[in-house]
């Protein structure tokens, strides 16, 4: 987990420190050299890794439609869209700190912007465009081939075409 942090802010920092970049491809040895279509962030197509989500304590501050977050005192993936939070876990799982972690973060963290020089939402980081998206970490059957994954953790399963997240026990499937 540490390390993936350490990944993130530096590819954090040559974007914003840098801006030549309006986008990022994250993981691995990869020929990709650009996101999918209309991608922000992207990740590598050998990955066998998900997006862990910030593990919020307290969420009364999430007011920006469109964030997604692990509930540590729910023990679910929820989701705010315009009106309301939901929840994407269904069923609650188990939450067990990540080691390394000193203490939870809470919604008001900032951290990070990238596709714009600023931005009023409130976030860990925040991808903010106009015409580009986060893509997610894309690969066949993630409930087996990602290994003990965090609580929040997120992907895209290619081989039942469906968005996936973990909530601590099991992995949930959205889509069509």
């Amino acid at each position: 987990m540490k390390k993936i942090a350490i990944t993130t802010v530096l590819l954090i920092f040559n974007i914003t420190a840098f801006g030549q970049q309006s986008y990022a491809v994250i993981g691995g040895a990869t020929s990709k050299v650009i996101p999918d279509g209309g991608g922000i962030v992207d990740f590598s197509e050998t990955t066998t890794k998900g997006i862990v989500l910030p593990q919020l304590l307290n969420t009364g501050n999430v007011i920006t439609p469109g964030t997604l977050f692990y509930d540590t005192v729910l023990k679910k993936v929820m989701y705010r869209d315009n009106t309301q939070i939901r929840d994407l876990s269904i069923n609650t799982g188990t939450y067990t700190p990540v080691a390394n972690y000193n203490t939870l973060i809470t919604a008001s963290d900032k951290v990070s912007v990238i596709g714009t020089q600023t931005s009023n939402a409130v976030g860990v980081l925040i991808l903010e465009s106009n015409d580009k998206a986060l893509i997610l970490p894309k690969m066949a059957s993630p409930h087996l081939k990602i290994v003990a994954p965090e609580a929040g953790t997120i992907c895209y399963d290619t081989d039942k075409n469906l968005f996936c997240v973990f909530n601590g026990s099991e992995w949930t499937f959205w889509g069509e």
